[in-house]
């Protein structure tokens, strides 16, 4: 039987309102598993963890002829009906929406019926969401293009990929941003995220520690950003492990997670 386990961060900022705590659910590299039929011990998890929202890294199928979109739709309509759920694309699904000729029209038809269920797409754009205080929250989906996937000479990458596409975050809030690829950890951080939410390592394989894993997808060695959470003054980059994997199904000392982040009021600890 697949397993996973339930990840807690605490993350601690001024921004956020001293009587209104906010809850989140962060889905990464689903990559079509399932935990019990229709995905039920993982719903379960979820509901008992009562998030305010569901934000969705990416890369929830494989893309290929065959993606198994059925199980991440079952999943995400599921979930739709009792929360907001926010929905960014990783490279798997970039690949399926870019390729028709190989991989047919089951992906468009994938997220148009989402769209109507009420899943909300975050394809390079960004949503307000007020909570009934005077901070809203800002969530963007940054939705990489190919060459920042590349393997062994992925692209370089500076300020202007984000802003030119995306802007920036000039307003007043909390701002999240989701970013499947971590490599780039540095650039979301300049760029000004309070919060960035990635995935695509899958732990680095092989994980030594909270931070650290053997290899990325790219074939880096010990990449920087791997898993976990890692801080610069007050910003926080979450970094997934994923709950699935794909083509090396292998995990040491990695297990499946997923993510719950509690954002409080205060100073970072």
């Amino acid at each position: 039987m697949k397993k996973f386990q339930i990840k807690t961060y605490r993350i601690f900022s001024e921004k956020i309102s001293p009587v209104q705590p906010v809850r989140l659910v962060f889905l990464s590299d689903l990559h079509g598993l399932c935990f019990g039929e229709g995905n039920g011990r993982l719903i379960q998890a979820i509901e008992e963890a009562s998030p305010d929202m569901v934000l969705v890294g990416g890369d929830m199928m494989v893309g290929e002829p065959s993606p198994r979109l059925e199980v991440a739709e079952e999943l995400l309509v599921s979930l739709v009906k009792e929360f907001p759920v926010y929905y960014t694309f990783g490279n798997h699904e970039h690949r399926l929406m870019r390729k028709p000729e190989i991989y047919g029209k089951q992906f468009p038809k994938f997220c148009a019926y989402l769209r109507k269920q009420g899943v909300q797409f975050l394809n390079n754009r960004k949503v307000r969401v007020d909570m009934g205080t005077e901070t809203p929250l800002f969530l963007w989906g940054w939705d990489a293009a190919r060459r920042f996937y590349r393997k062994l000479r992925p692209a370089s990458m500076d300020i202007s990929d984000l802003s030119d596409v995306l802007g920036n975050p000039a307003e007043e809030g909390y701002h999240i941003l989701m970013a499947h690829n971590p490599q780039f950890g540095k650039i979301y951080f300049s760029w000004g995220a309070d919060l960035v939410l990635s995935g695509h390592y899958h732990g680095g394989v092989w994980r030594f520690s909270e931070n650290r894993g053997l290899i990325a997808p790219n074939f880096h060695l010990f990449p920087a950003y791997c898993c976990g959470l890692f801080a610069k003054g007050a910003q926080r980059m979450v970094v997934s492990p994923g709950l699935g994997e794909h083509t090396l199904k292998l995990r040491i000392h990695n297990p499946r997670e997923l993510i719950v982040i509690e954002l409080m009021h205060g100073g970072n600890v």
